[in-house]
């Protein structure tokens, strides 16, 4: 786990990136390959919720929700 700016929320909530192994760097190809909230947002299972301070990750983030959006995966998918 890592952590970013601010440890919990207003509500006490742990706030943290899960890395799924440990990666070489910070850098897109790293979180897209190793980090469990990227997958999560990749596949459309989770949506953005950024709480500053902790913004690391937000325009990477938000960017991959975008492709999930785009591609109508998980949450974004076609309804019947």
């Amino acid at each position: 786990m890592e952590k970013d700016v601010a440890e919990r929320d207003k509500y006490g909530r742990l706030l943290a990136y899960v890395w799924l192994s440990p990666p070489k760097d910070d850098g897109e190809a790293e979180v897209r390959a190793r980090m469990y909230n990227a997958e999560l947002l990749l596949n459309g299972y989770a949506q953005v919720m950024t709480v500053p301070p902790n913004v690391k990750y937000a325009d990477l983030f938000a960017k991959l929700q975008r492709e999930a959006r785009e591609a109508k995966k998980g949450l974004w998918g076609r309804r019947p």
